[in-house]
């Protein structure tokens, strides 16, 4: 399904989680990035903020969230 996507620039914090906020035509959604310890959070989104912008489309793309909307990546498939 061709849905419309705009990611959000920078993250937030939760429960030790990054956080990317996107809009998905009109919605509001969420992508967790886990794996990645607070204090590097950071230079990681830094250096990989388009290999995770290019994964949450692919993500958007195939409808592949939970049943509450939220993207779910671990660091360690954008590393390995």
């Amino acid at each position: 399904m061709n849905q419309a996507v705009q990611i959000q620039d920078g993250f937030e914090v939760l429960e030790e989680r990054m956080i990317i906020r996107l809009i998905v035509s009109g919605l509001v959604m969420h992508c967790h990035i886990s794996g990645v310890g607070v204090n590097k959070m950071a230079a990681f989104y830094q250096d990989h903020q388009f290999d995770l912008e290019e994964l949450i489309n692919e993500r958007v793309e195939e409808e592949l969230w939970d049943e509450n909307g939220v993207i779910h990546i671990n660091a360690d498939s954008i590393c390995s």
